[in-house]
């Protein structure tokens, strides 16, 4: 089987040890909890992880490894997703007459209306998942076919998400196009640099646009840096630095709470699954808390790993941990032209779980089934393309 099987373990234990490092510089007076607790939960999440992981290729008799069928583009594939794109449209201009209008003008008005206001209850999330689906697809078009209006396709949905203030919709959009280019891009070196490049302009515009909107000295407030970091920095750093460390803080801070009541129906990991009227039948008007216990209201995330504890403590996160195991497994040895897309979903639930619980975030989850809707039974027409992976 090789290295390539330990590929999803690898980007787990990665992201979650870089952000353990990141904290363990502790640049912010925020981050007071302690580190032990972080080793501690990072061994347990990693080693039921990689039971769920490798538990799975007991029941996968036929794996393949080593090879990504590559989806050939047709005339009839193109068609589809323009079908879908205008079955989108169509339901989000609903959203907007339903919502009375869009976000970004309820913020430069002073409506008393925010972000969580706009969309139908129950369909929004749908429409959610099935953008991402389509802006992962509209990108792979265009890097395959070099048609512009593909890669507009992928915009539209980009700036979307700006006018209606879903930055996390954004981040995922993001992670998954750039997951793809990954595996489609042949020179390596020229990746990295690009990888550089855009990482670097992101965290300045990140800054920028942090400062445009809270005020630089507003937000140093509430981030409270230490004399240890390098304020000769730009801004954007520590506005990364305080987004990636908080959450592992908040969760931290939330292993010093003990669970003393069990809820086995798991009501705050998997609450967010489902859309909001049987959301409502299941766990009631409040649903679940995937916040878990805050360090400070200001910065309320709190990791995928925040939810099982608050539902079964240390015994939350492991079975959380082997069922992301198990399910990364399912997904990302998959089989037939819906690797590499089913890849770029799961590869950006694993990095974002530092953030987020994705697996049971429907406007994300609820992808894996937009990919096989909008595919159907299609075939690819041509000969299969192979690439080595």
């Amino acid at each position: 089987m090789g290295f390539k099987i330990f590929q999803p373990v690898l980007l787990f234990a990665s992201v979650w040890l870089f952000v353990i490092l990141l904290f363990s510089f502790r640049f912010s007076y925020l981050l007071n909890q302690d580190i032990n607790y972080a080793y501690i939960f990072y061994g347990i999440s990693l080693f039921f992880f990689l039971i769920g992981y490798f538990g799975m290729f007991v029941f996968n008799k036929e794996l393949s490894i080593g090879k990504i069928q590559l989806l050939t583009i047709t005339e009839k594939l193109k068609k589809r997703i323009f079908k879908f794109f205008y079955l989108w449209a169509i339901v989000s201009i609903f959203e907007i007459i339903a919502s009375g209008g869009v976000p970004i003008v309820w913020l430069f008005t002073g409506s008393s209306k925010d972000y969580m206001d706009f969309g139908i209850h129950s369909i929004h999330g749908l429409m959610n998942a099935l953008e991402l689906s389509l802006g992962v697809l509209g990108y792979y078009v265009y890097r395959v076919t070099k048609e512009k209006k593909f890669l507009f396709l992928t915009f539209t949905f980009f700036l979307w998400n700006l006018i209606i203030i879903t930055r996390q919709v954004d981040v995922v959009l993001i992670v998954e196009v750039f997951f793809v280019y990954l595996l489609l891009s042949d020179n390596k070196l020229k990746l990295l640099r690009n990888i550089l490049i855009s990482s670097l302009l992101f965290v300045i515009l990140f800054g920028i646009a942090g400062d445009a909107r809270s005020g630089a000295d507003n937000f140093t407030q509430l981030a409270q840096p230490t004399d240890n970091w390098p304020d000769w920095l730009p801004s954007g750093f520590l506005w990364v630095y305080i987004y990636i460390t908080t959450p592992l803080n908040n969760l931290l801070f939330s292993f010093t709470f003990t669970v003393k009541h069990y809820q086995f129906l798991f009501p705050n990991t998997l609450s967010l699954l489902f859309p909001s009227f049987i959301r409502g039948l299941i766990y009631g008007p409040e649903g679940g808390d995937v916040s878990g216990n805050l360090v400070t209201d200001a910065f309320n995330v709190s990791s995928a790993f925040a939810s099982p504890y608050q539902d079964m403590g240390y015994y939350g996160i492991m079975l959380f941990s082997v069922f992301a195991g198990a399910f990364t497994n399912v997904v990302w040895w998959c089989k037939g032209i819906k690797r590499i897309f089913f890849r770029a979903i799961i590869a950006q639930i694993l990095i974002l779980s530092i953030f987020f619980n994705h697996f049971f975030y429907l406007p994300v989850s609820f992808q894996f089934v937009w990919i096989l809707i909008i595919l159907g039974n299609y075939k690819n027409e041509e000969l299969p393309i192979i690439k080595p992976n």
